[in-house]
Order: structure tokens, then C-alpha cells, then sequence
């Protein structure tokens, strides 16, 4: 049997569960999903699949953003982004990992560029940066409607797992009343 259950969601960005021992836990979603995807990315060394965009996005960045890019154009490959030079400070976007969507094709790289920018001496920083961008965003978003069935694979993954406490980003995963201290609140003690 399971020791948890869902109770619901609320404001599209929050689980709520209890446990067996009478706990409430509030689990955000996004966060969690996003930890779940890093540490999945982390874990893994085959590169992700790949997805080719119908159209490839042309996108425009800073002289800076955009040199940390083509000197780096064999590591965003690696990760599943098949990038090439357009000239002009822009840089053609031809695939993506098939867990981002297509319509984030551009807005990820942007974020990627800034991201090598700003990690150009160091080599090991700006791999995790990178897995932080991707897995935020392929990760499940708050406001957005989540299945049953894809809310109970997230609470099961958060519950069954010690080590999911925070996001890549340092936000709380969840947060965890015990029953004195709902009954505290309601002064039921």
C-alpha cells in the first residue's frame, strides 16, 4: 500500500499530500520536476536524442554571448542543441533535445549563451549551468495543467528520495507540516 496520498493540487503549481504518519506535505511542481530532470541529466552519458526543428531558429545574441557559443558549438552538440554559425552575431539553430520543446528553441540558447558567458573559465561550473537550463526548461511548469498520472509519478519520486530537497536554482522542493503543528495553527492543541 502506498504510505502517501495525493490530496490534490492547488493554484496549478502545488501538490498537497499526506503521509502515514500524519504529515502534510506541499510539493511545487516545477521545482521538483526540474531537480528530477538535472539530476537524470547529470546521472546520464549518453547524449539525449535529438529533434529536428521544421524550421531552424535564427538567433540574434551579444558579440560576447555569441563568441562563448561558437567556441563551445562541439559541447551544446553533446547536449542535443546542433547549432552553426549565421553570421552577424546570430547563431541557426538546426536541433534541440527532443525533452525542450520547439517553441523554447530560442529562448534556451539565450539563456545557454549567457550562461557559457559567464562560465568561459570554468569548464566544470558551466556543464552544471547548462544541465540547470535544460532541466528547467523541460521540466513541468506552475500554472500548467498536470495529468494524474504525472503528478503521482513526481510525488513518488519526491517521497521515495532523500537527497530531492531543492531545486538546481536552491529553491525548496517542498514544504512539510506535521499535524501538531496544523493543529498548532488552528489551536486544536
Amino acid at each position: 500500500e502506498t504510505p502517501w496520498r495525493i490530496a490534490g493540487e492547488v493554484l496549478k503549481t502545488y501538490i498537497i499530500c499526506e503521509d502515514g504518519e500524519q504529515n502534510v506535505w506541499l510539493i511545487d511542481k516545477h521545482a521538483a520536476h526540474e531537480r528530477i530532470r538535472f539530476d537524470a541529466l547529470k546521472a546520464d552519458p549518453v547524449p539525449p536524442m535529438a529533434q529536428q526543428l521544421m524550421t531552424p531558429a535564427a538567433v540574434t545574441l551579444t558579440a560576447e554571448e555569441y563568441g562563448a557559443v561558437l567556441e563551445q558549438l562541439d559541447v551544446l552538440a553533446g547536449y542535443g542543441f546542433l547549432c552553426e554559425d549565421f553570421g552577424d552575431g546570430a547563431v541557426l539553430v538546426r536541433e534541440i533535445p527532443d525533452y525542450i520543446r520547439a517553441e523554447d528553441a530560442a529562448a534556451t540558447l539565450e539563456e545557454l549563451a549567457r550562461k557559457l558567458l559567464l562560465q568561459r573559465a570554468d569548464p566544470a561550473g558551466a556543464r552544471d549551468e547548462l544541465l540547470h537550463t535544460m532541466a528547467c526548461k523541460a521540466a513541468i511548469k506552475a500554472g500548467w495543467h498536470t495529468e494524474p498520472k504525472e503528478r503521482e509519478a513526481l510525488v513518488r519520486e519526491v517521497l521515495s528520495r532523500d537527497d530531492i530537497k531543492y531545486c538546481p536554482h536552491g529553491r525548496p522542493v517542498c514544504v512539510t507540516l506535521t499535524r501538531k503543528q496544523l493543529e498548532k495553527q488552528f489551536r486544536r492543541t
